[in-house]
């Protein structure tokens, strides 16, 4: 870290000598800036503040090794270790702001290139964060856009848009929501279902007497309505989800290794499609990880809201390679990306970062946490080692 960095940190958390007090008051002389800075570090709240929209920071064990070797009382350990770095990590992204390109703010700066004329952004200015958006597709092939101002919903037979618009409803609906987008919808029952970027529900516009039944790709946030008389089935490429009535999240996206079922509270119970006679029962808290390399299916206990954060404006990385990372990112953000080098995309991160700051900002955690350089290059971002 750089040495007025240091002090800065020390200024903190309450920690600095007179001498080195001393050192700050002389680095800031009569800069307003400069000033401005060392009346905010010495602010506990501020610190707080950055902190908790700072808190992504990189693990240096691989992925695997994390897992396998972290047992619930040495991750506690290393959590309060890693707390402690991210608290580093801002107070050097800050200082580095002031020093580096003394500006007023303390959003870092982020380098850019400018790319030849192509369809891809830029710069990574450009770059923006996803919006309230989707497409309902008829089995005609008639489609009706969807944005934030509408709320979608079945009601009697037909469908109504918060716009007092109505169209007739067909027999089974498909909403395909776009990389950048996400949506909310109610179906017919009062089952509520959150669709995040580059996923799709098809769906009947009104359920049959006796089962629900929906199939779902990309990711979903299930609220079901509880009917004993009719199950609800969630359905996806490689296993379905028997529901009870409860509220989880279901990650089947075709690039990601694994089909994740994770329940927070109720009961649901999984099916391999290739042995639909096998249920596994889920409690709170656990995840169902079906293999899509061997279809082998596995228990784990996870924080359904960790899992479920985008929902709720964050994205929460777990011990997660930056591979995993950029594919989460490039499907919100609507970019095309690659890497330089192989060992880059194993660098391993854990926390959080902003769902809705804009694209500059949120990698600007990354660039900050683990020493690596974000351009743009042909309409790619390009991430690199610095």
């Amino acid at each position: 870290m750089d040495p007025i960095a240091s002090l800065l940190y020390r200024l903190s958390i309450g920690r600095i000598t007179p001498e080195e007090r001393q050192i700050l008051e002389q680095w800031a002389g009569d800069e307003p800036d400069r000033r401005a800075l060392l009346a905010r570090m010495a602010d506990p709240d501020y610190v707080s503040r950055q902190l908790e929209h700072r808190t992504l920071v990189r693990t240096e064990r691989p992925m695997a090794d994390m897992q396998q070797r972290i047992s619930a009382v040495r991750r506690s350990r290393v959590m309060r270790m890693l707390s402690i770095a991210a608290m580093i990590a801002v107070i050097a992204g800050i200082s580095a702001t002031y020093i580096i390109y003394g500006r007023s703010d303390i959003s870092t700066s982020v380098p850019t290139e400018i790319a030849a004329t192509t369809d891809g952004p830029s710069s990574l200015g450009e770059i923006a964060p996803g919006t309230t958006r989707a497409m309902l597709i008829a089995p005609s092939g008639e489609t009706l856009t969807l944005s934030a101002s509408d709320t979608a919903g079945v009601h009697d037979g037909r469908m109504i848009l918060a716009k007092n618009c109505q169209v007739e409803a067909p027999r089974r609906l498909c909403l395909d929501v776009p990389r950048g987008g996400e949506f909310k919808i109610i179906l017919e029952d009062s089952t509520e279902v959150w669709l995040n970027s580059e996923s799709t529900l098809s769906y009947p516009e009104v359920f049959s007497p006796t089962e629900r039944r929906v199939h779902v790709t990309g990711e979903a946030y299930f609220a079901v309505k509880r009917d004993e008389k009719r199950p609800f089935y969630v359905e996806t490429d490689k296993l379905t989800v028997r529901v009870y009535g409860t509220e989880f999240n279901v990650r089947a996206y075709a690039d990601d290794p694994y089909v994740y079922t994770t329940l927070e509270r109720g009961s649901i119970a999984v099916t391999r499609a290739d042995i639909p006679s096998g249920e596994v029962l889920l409690s709170p808290g656990h995840q169902a990880m079906l293999s899509r390399e061997d279809n082998r299916l596995n228990m784990r206990t996870v924080d359904p809201q960790v899992i479920a954060g985008w929902r709720h404006g964050r994205f929460v990385f777990e011990e997660q390679p930056l591979s995993s990372i950029m594919r989460d990112l490039s499907r919100w953000y609507d970019f095309e990306y690659e890497f330089e080098s192989p060992e880059v995309e194993q660098i391993v991160f854990m926390g959080s970062i902003p769902r809705y700051a804009d694209f500059a900002s949120a990698i600007s955690i990354i660039e900050m946490s683990g020493g690596l350089r974000f351009t743009t290059r042909d309409g790619k971002v390009i991430i690199s080692s610095q």
